[in-house]
């Protein structure tokens, strides 16, 4: 990201940490950000925004739940690889077909 293109509405009703988990995934998901691509640290995205740094780090938590960014200490925040598609889900016994 070379510059800011999050922006948060702290008159909206939706919390910062949403904002920002929303339209981080919207750039993933639409390809503006690829694979590989670093996000500001926490600290940086923070200070850009004027929000706590602990409201920046809870989007990028949900944002690594959701597998779409990879987080590595000493090595910052990256857009992850799209997730594999799935297969057809496997059926599990219900029970022990032996008598």
């Amino acid at each position: 990201m070379h510059e800011p293109v999050v922006r948060v509405d702290t008159t909206s009703q939706v919390p910062p940490y949403a904002q920002i988990r929303a339209q981080l995934g919207a750039l993933i998901l639409t390809g503006r950000l690829a694979e590989g691509d670093r996000l500001p640290t926490v600290r940086q995205l923070a200070t850009d925004l004027g929000l706590a740094p602990g409201t920046v780090a809870r989007a990028y938590r949900e944002l690594e739940a959701a597998e779409l960014i990879r987080t590595r200490r000493g090595a910052g925040s990256r857009v992850a690889a799209p997730p594999a598609r799935p297969g057809p889900p496997r059926c599990l016994p219900t029970r022990d077909p032996r008598p």
